[in-house]
């Protein structure tokens, strides 16, 4: 997962329809015109085969498994998680055959909402604490394909912790397994909330991401003890933003 953020920047392509009517999936950044939400296509070819590799991977690490639920995290703030988790769901959208939802579960500084255009006024907090059911709290970005959960406010942030350790939370990834095809939780960093850690044990799989050549390898290390303690499985890494010092075309033929 190679230049992200540069591939993000990039002008959005429209891509070609082959089906009666357009779909249209909103995306990271997404402006508004008239108060209605104007809908990106397409996207950077190099991007989304990266992102495609992604879900291939994700698919195989969890063949046998009847739900995918993936947690993506990482060590410390500013690794570019969530915008891997909104890119990843975009790019799993566009197939049109899976159903999606998007989790905020980094509730500590939530940005799922603000990057899909929807509101935060309700969320996973609400629906944790016993103030919502699931269908109080799911928002629609993509009409029967890709749905968000925000984090919402409700509560004290002190008290996250037990909430996620709750049977309400095992009970809301069982539902959310059994009416998505794939579920992408999105989470603080693990060295920054001692709830990742419970999350991660809830989840069919982690993904870390980590910020190339920047995040030390201990930190690394001390993160990923901190998840398998409680028995995190891990599904592998994405190296995010990493830099080529050779024309990348050569890193893929060697």
């Amino acid at each position: 997962m190679s230049k992200i953020y540069d591939a993000l920047r990039k002008a959005e392509k429209d891509r070609a329809h082959t089906k009666t009517r357009e779909r249209k999936v909103a995306v990271p950044g997404t402006p508004r015109v008239g108060g209605e939400r104007v809908l990106l296509r397409g996207m950077d070819e190099h991007f989304r085969r990266s992102l495609l590799n992604l879900k291939n991977a994700i698919d195989s690490a969890m063949k046998d498994r009847e739900s995918r639920v993936v947690l993506f995290t990482s060590a410390v703030r500013g690794e570019g998680k969530t915008t891997v988790v909104a890119s990843l769901a975009r790019i799993l959208a566009l197939g049109e055959s899976d159903k999606i939802l998007v989790v905020d579960c980094s509730v500590r500084s939530p940005e799922l909402h603000r990057l899909f255009g929807v509101g935060n006024e309700r969320g996973l907090l609400e629906y944790l604490a016993g103030k919502a059911q699931l269908e109080d709290v799911v928002q629609q970005v993509d009409r029967g394909i890709l749905d968000l959960v925000a984090a919402g406010t409700s509560g004290d942030i002190d008290l996250t912790q037990p909430l996620f350790n709750s049977d309400r939370f095992g009970v809301f990834l069982r539902e959310a397994a059994q009416r998505y095809d794939y579920v992408l939780v999105d989470s603080s960093a693990i060295l920054e909330a001692p709830e990742t850690p419970i999350i991660g044990s809830r989840v069919d799989g982690i993904v870390m991401v980590v910020y190339a050549a920047k995040t030390r390898r201990e930190v690394i290390k001390r993160a990923m003890l901190l998840m398998e303690k409680l028995d995190g499985t891990f599904i592998g890494t994405v190296l995010n933003r990493k830099k080529y010092y050779i024309p990348e075309f050569i890193y893929r033929r060697v």
